[in-house]
Protein backbone atom coordinates (compact mmCIF):
# COMPACT_ATOMS: atom_id res chain seq x y z
CA UNK A 1 0.00 0.00 0.00
CA UNK A 2 1.09 3.36 -0.87
CA UNK A 3 1.83 6.04 2.01
CA UNK A 4 0.44 9.31 1.42
CA UNK A 5 3.55 11.22 0.25
CA UNK A 6 4.20 8.64 -2.16
CA UNK A 7 0.80 9.78 -3.59
CA UNK A 8 1.65 13.25 -3.05
CA UNK A 9 4.38 13.27 -5.54
CA UNK A 10 2.85 11.26 -8.13
CA UNK A 11 0.20 14.03 -8.21
CA UNK A 12 2.59 16.74 -8.51
CA UNK A 13 4.79 15.15 -10.76
CA UNK A 14 1.67 14.17 -13.03
CA UNK A 15 0.71 18.01 -12.88
CA UNK A 16 3.97 19.55 -14.04
CA UNK A 17 4.12 16.63 -16.99
CA UNK A 18 0.87 17.98 -17.93
CA UNK A 19 1.99 21.70 -17.74
CA UNK A 20 5.38 20.74 -19.99
CA UNK A 21 2.75 18.79 -22.50
CA UNK A 22 1.09 21.90 -22.71
CA UNK A 23 3.42 24.37 -23.48
CA UNK A 24 5.45 22.52 -26.10
CA UNK A 25 1.98 22.28 -28.15
CA UNK A 26 1.93 24.45 -31.43
CA UNK A 27 -0.18 27.55 -31.72
CA UNK A 28 -1.60 28.77 -34.81
CA UNK A 29 -1.53 32.51 -34.49
CA UNK A 30 -1.98 35.43 -37.25
CA UNK A 31 1.40 37.40 -38.32
CA UNK A 32 1.52 40.14 -40.25
CA UNK A 33 4.74 41.01 -42.61
CA UNK A 34 6.61 44.34 -43.41
CA UNK A 35 7.01 45.20 -47.17
CA UNK A 36 11.01 45.71 -46.13
CA UNK A 37 13.27 43.87 -44.12
CA UNK A 38 15.02 45.72 -41.23
CA UNK A 39 19.06 45.12 -39.99
CA UNK A 40 19.38 43.00 -36.70
CA UNK A 41 22.32 42.16 -34.23
CA UNK A 42 22.30 38.95 -33.14
CA UNK A 43 25.10 36.19 -33.00
CA UNK A 44 26.05 37.78 -36.30
CA UNK A 45 24.67 40.85 -38.36
CA UNK A 46 21.32 39.62 -40.48
CA UNK A 47 18.46 40.72 -42.46
CA UNK A 48 15.39 40.35 -40.29
CA UNK A 49 11.56 40.76 -41.55
CA UNK A 50 9.35 42.54 -39.50
CA UNK A 51 6.27 41.11 -38.26
CA UNK A 52 3.32 42.21 -36.01
CA UNK A 53 0.94 39.77 -33.91
CA UNK A 54 -1.86 39.96 -31.45
CA UNK A 55 -2.93 43.13 -30.95
CA UNK A 56 -0.05 45.24 -32.59
CA UNK A 57 -1.29 43.91 -35.90
CA UNK A 58 -2.17 47.18 -38.18
CA UNK A 59 -0.46 49.53 -35.44
CA UNK A 60 3.06 51.03 -36.42
CA UNK A 61 4.87 49.04 -33.33
CA UNK A 62 6.65 46.49 -35.68
CA UNK A 63 9.18 43.38 -33.99
CA UNK A 64 12.39 42.37 -35.74
CA UNK A 65 12.15 38.56 -36.43
CA UNK A 66 15.32 36.97 -36.73
CA UNK A 67 14.26 33.26 -37.68
CA UNK A 68 12.79 32.06 -40.79
CA UNK A 69 9.04 31.27 -41.55
CA UNK A 70 8.81 27.78 -42.73
CA UNK A 71 7.31 27.14 -45.72
CA UNK A 72 7.15 30.83 -46.60
CA UNK A 73 8.53 32.88 -49.71
CA UNK A 74 9.25 36.59 -48.55
CA UNK A 75 9.13 38.92 -51.63
CA UNK A 76 10.12 42.64 -50.36
CA UNK A 77 7.46 44.93 -51.69
CA UNK A 78 4.60 43.45 -50.28
CA UNK A 79 2.88 43.28 -46.42
CA UNK A 80 1.88 39.61 -46.10
CA UNK A 81 -1.20 38.72 -43.38
CA UNK A 82 -0.49 34.99 -42.67
CA UNK A 83 -1.55 32.03 -40.11
CA UNK A 84 1.42 30.60 -39.18
CA UNK A 85 1.98 27.47 -35.90
CA UNK A 86 4.35 28.50 -33.73
CA UNK A 87 6.13 25.55 -31.86
CA UNK A 88 8.99 25.34 -28.91
CA UNK A 89 11.69 23.69 -29.11
CA UNK A 90 13.31 21.71 -26.62
CA UNK A 91 17.02 21.89 -26.77
CA UNK A 92 17.57 25.06 -28.65
CA UNK A 93 21.24 26.00 -30.07
CA UNK A 94 22.70 29.09 -27.96
CA UNK A 95 22.70 31.16 -31.34
CA UNK A 96 19.17 30.33 -32.36
CA UNK A 97 15.76 30.34 -31.93
CA UNK A 98 13.94 28.59 -28.80
CA UNK A 99 10.25 28.38 -31.55
CA UNK A 100 9.81 27.31 -35.27
CA UNK A 101 7.50 28.76 -37.27
CA UNK A 102 5.79 27.42 -39.90
CA UNK A 103 3.48 28.63 -42.66
CA UNK A 104 -0.28 27.23 -42.46
CA UNK A 105 -1.94 29.65 -44.90
CA UNK A 106 -1.23 33.21 -46.75
CA UNK A 107 -4.51 35.14 -45.97
CA UNK A 108 -3.58 38.50 -48.19
CA UNK A 109 -0.59 39.54 -49.96
CA UNK A 110 -0.40 43.43 -50.59
CA UNK A 111 1.78 44.89 -52.84
CA UNK A 112 3.03 48.56 -51.57
CA UNK A 113 3.72 51.14 -54.26
CA UNK A 114 7.01 51.89 -55.31
CA UNK A 115 6.89 55.44 -53.95
CA UNK A 116 6.11 54.05 -50.08
CA UNK A 117 9.39 55.23 -47.96
CA UNK A 118 10.68 53.20 -45.20
CA UNK A 119 13.67 53.42 -42.89
CA UNK A 120 16.63 50.68 -42.49
CA UNK A 121 19.67 51.12 -40.04
CA UNK A 122 22.53 50.84 -41.79
CA UNK A 123 25.05 51.21 -38.79
CA UNK A 124 24.23 50.45 -35.38
CA UNK A 125 26.89 51.25 -32.23
CA UNK A 126 29.64 51.10 -34.81
CA UNK A 127 28.61 47.76 -36.78
CA UNK A 128 28.06 48.60 -40.58
CA UNK A 129 25.74 46.68 -42.70
CA UNK A 130 26.46 47.84 -46.07
CA UNK A 131 28.78 45.95 -48.04
CA UNK A 132 30.40 47.27 -51.34
CA UNK A 133 32.11 44.26 -52.87
CA UNK A 134 30.46 44.80 -56.19
CA UNK A 135 28.51 47.87 -55.50
CA UNK A 136 26.80 49.08 -52.22
CA UNK A 137 24.44 45.87 -50.44
CA UNK A 138 22.99 45.65 -47.43
CA UNK A 139 24.60 41.95 -46.08
CA UNK A 140 25.56 41.79 -49.65
CA UNK A 141 21.55 40.16 -50.22
CA UNK A 142 19.63 43.58 -51.31
CA UNK A 143 21.51 45.91 -53.82
CA UNK A 144 21.49 49.90 -52.58
CA UNK A 145 21.14 52.25 -55.42
CA UNK A 146 22.80 55.22 -53.86
CA UNK A 147 21.93 57.54 -56.85
CA UNK A 148 23.93 60.88 -55.58
CA UNK A 149 23.99 60.30 -51.87
CA UNK A 150 27.11 57.79 -52.51
CA UNK A 151 29.82 59.83 -50.79
CA UNK A 152 27.36 61.52 -48.14
CA UNK A 153 26.54 57.61 -47.19
CA UNK A 154 30.31 56.64 -47.68
CA UNK A 155 31.31 60.00 -45.12
CA UNK A 156 28.34 58.79 -42.18
CA UNK A 157 29.37 55.64 -42.44
CA UNK A 158 32.78 56.42 -41.80
CA UNK A 159 32.65 59.02 -39.09
CA UNK A 160 29.11 57.78 -37.42
CA UNK A 161 28.54 54.85 -35.22
CA UNK A 162 24.69 55.28 -35.91
CA UNK A 163 23.53 56.08 -39.79
CA UNK A 164 19.84 55.20 -40.81
CA UNK A 165 18.48 55.45 -44.33
CA UNK A 166 15.47 55.93 -45.94
CA UNK A 167 14.42 53.98 -49.20
CA UNK A 168 12.18 53.18 -51.77
CA UNK A 169 11.77 49.93 -53.20
CA UNK A 170 12.77 49.86 -57.14
CA UNK A 171 12.46 46.05 -57.58
CA UNK A 172 12.20 42.82 -55.68
CA UNK A 173 16.22 42.76 -54.68
CA UNK A 174 17.43 45.86 -54.77
CA UNK A 175 16.05 49.61 -52.86
CA UNK A 176 17.01 53.00 -53.89
CA UNK A 177 18.21 55.28 -50.84
CA UNK A 178 16.61 58.94 -51.04
CA UNK A 179 17.50 60.17 -47.80
CA UNK A 180 20.25 59.73 -44.94
CA UNK A 181 19.73 59.95 -40.96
Amino acid sequence: MMNKGTLLLMLIGALFSCTKDNAKSPKTIDMRINHYQDTGIGEGLYLTMLVQTGDAIGTDKWTKMYGGIEGFDYKPGYIYDLSVEVENIDNPPPDGSSTKTTLKKVRSMEEVNNDTSFDISLKINGQNFVTNTAGYSLLNQIDIDCNNLCNALNTKLMEQDMVIGTFQHVNENSIKLIDIK
